[in-house]
């Protein structure tokens, strides 16, 4: 029987498990070795998220593509205020995350909670790719801003449940737009309510009603 290596203790600073084919499928990372953004093995992002003071993990899917993680990190300013952030996320095929569980704090205040998208069938590469042309274009800025938003159509938040930074505990429903329309919520003082609104974010009723 072959005997495996045992250790009781290892110290690095990225670890990476692979298949047979030697096939990154998780890396596990420390704030200096945070890796690029994989898809259709290039780095689709360059510089994207390097600087940050997060560790974590990060899961490939079968063809290597970045798929979602794990990431976490924190750091202090010199006025002593604290930056903190956690966040796990799964990723549609070839698409940005569509789920997502993130925790927040910024100089005292914190938000977090579970929130799902909408992406679009578009692969994220095309989309980047297209993005890069109209940034480069001769466009007008108005002009460019148009197209941009034609082309992220697709995206959007669908829904939120957690805790916000002014204390409200909520769960908020989002139209294809990522408009909210429908909003419960337990406020900081305890007092619930409930809220339909319309495209243009105005509350067409509520529960109690309001008076």
């Amino acid at each position: 029987m072959e005997h495996k290596k045992r250790f009781e203790e290892l110290n690095v600073e990225k670890l990476n498990i692979v298949n047979h084919n030697n096939d990154i499928k998780m890396t596990l990372f420390n704030q200096d070795q945070i890796p690029p953004i994989l898809m259709n093995g290039e780095d689709v992002l360059p510089g994207h998220r390097q600087d940050e003071p997060i560790s974590g993990i990060m899961f490939y899917n079968g063809k290597g593509d970045e798929c979602g993680g794990l990431v976490y990190g924190s750091e202090e300013d010199e006025d002593g205020n604290v930056y903190a952030d956690a966040s796990l996320t799964f990723d549609e095929y070839e698409q940005d995350q569509v789920v997502q569980m993130h925790f927040t704090e910024h100089k005292g205040e914190t938000h977090y909670g579970f929130s799902i998208y909408d992406r679009p069938d578009q692969p994220l590469t095309e989309i980047l790719e297209e993005d890069k042309k109209i940034r480069e274009s001769n466009l007008t800025d108005e002009e460019k801003n148009q197209k941009l938003n034609e082309l992220f159509q697709g995206n959007a938040t669908r829904a939120f449940m957690g805790k916000d930074a002014n204390g409200d505990v909520s769960v908020r429903l989002h139209d294809s737009k990522g408009q909210p329309r429908i909003r419960m919520v337990v406020d900081a003082d305890d007092v619930p309510r409930m809220e339909f609104l319309n495209e243009a974010g105005e509350v067409t009723y509520s529960l109690p009603p309001q008076e």
